[in-house]
């Protein structure tokens, strides 16, 4: 009876670890606001902003193209995008972040990346915004 306990527990653990390990692998890496500040200054990368008209109205990172994620046409067009560049990405606090990522991930991007704490970190750290 222990070893059938015990039996279970593994493979309940291993489940978990596995299917952990799994959506790691399917989301966007995360960096910092450093990491996230070096990157975007490669011409090479793309910086997306993924808040709202509205949101991107009270300010957003300089360089920053837009997406919104919360449009029903994201999907479409991300599609539209070049699945072979490097993307940055954020919003205000980074959980619309995530989910954006895990879509382009999901959509066949292989390089994406989120800032920790969106917007609201980069301003804590003392890094520019532009107002338009």
């Amino acid at each position: 009876m222990k070893k059938l306990i015990f039996l279970s527990a593994f493979i309940v653990l291993t489940s978990l670890l596995g299917s952990q390990a799994f959506a790691q692998a399917d989301s966007a890496k995360v960096v910092s606001v450093e990491k996230f500040d070096k990157m975007k200054s490669k011409k090479k990368n793309v910086l997306l902003d993924i808040r709202t008209p509205e949101e991107i109205a009270e300010g957003q990172i300089a360089g920053a193209g837009n997406i919104d994620f919360l449009d029903e046409s994201f999907s479409q067009k991300i599609e539209q995008l070049d699945k072979s560049k490097t993307y940055l990405l954020y919003c205000r606090t980074g959980k619309r972040t995530a989910k954006a990522g895990a879509a382009m991930k999901a959509a066949g991007f292989k390089k994406v990346y989120m800032l920790d704490g969106g917007l609201t970190a980069w301003q804590e750290q003392g890094k520019p915004i532009k107002n338009d």
